[in-house]
């Protein structure tokens, strides 16, 4: 899987989610979250708790941080 490259179809998220590949969501060129798919569907990507919309987010595999980083 290439890095920086988002995540489209849904055998991406698929592959993705049994790889356990780290996700950095972003919002408008923000970084809003990032973790392990637990889930997805038509609509949504759940990574950790929260749920992201796979319309207004972008999904790019990266390497997990070395820090904890909290999103608000």
């Amino acid at each position: 899987m290439a890095f920086m490259k988002a995540l489209q179809h849904d055998c991406e998220f698929h592959n993705a989610m049994l790889m356990g590949q780290y996700i950095m969501v972003m919002d408008d060129g923000k970084m809003k979250g990032g973790g392990l798919i637990e889930g997805y569907d038509d609509d949504e990507v759940q990574i950790g708790q929260r749920r992201y919309s796979r319309s207004t987010h972008t999904f790019i595999p990266f390497q997990p941080p070395q820090c904890n980083i909290p999103y608000k």
